[in-house]
């Protein structure tokens, strides 16, 4: 598990860290919209960057020390 640090959280926040080349890797939740899931998805792929589909939005923000349920985790580069 990476340190909460060491990630960002949702759409906006990773789209952002992507364009700077921040992300190593995208974890989405397998229950958040589709439209989100679809964007994530391809922009990790134009990006070179891997992606995972993880269970829910509650294990993920879990997993992460995250309070509220999270659509997408970016696990930033060291």
């Amino acid at each position: 598990m990476a340190n909460v640090t060491d990630v960002v959280v949702g759409k906006r926040q990773i789209l952002r860290e992507l364009k700077r080349g921040n992300v190593a890797e995208i974890r989405i939740a397998a229950d958040a919209e589709t439209e989100y899931i679809t964007e994530l998805i391809e922009t990790a792929k134009k990006n070179g960057v891997s992606y995972r589909i993880c269970s829910t939005m509650n294990k993920l923000a879990a997993e992460y020390g995250i309070e509220v349920p999270s659509g997408a985790v970016g696990v930033l580069k060291a």
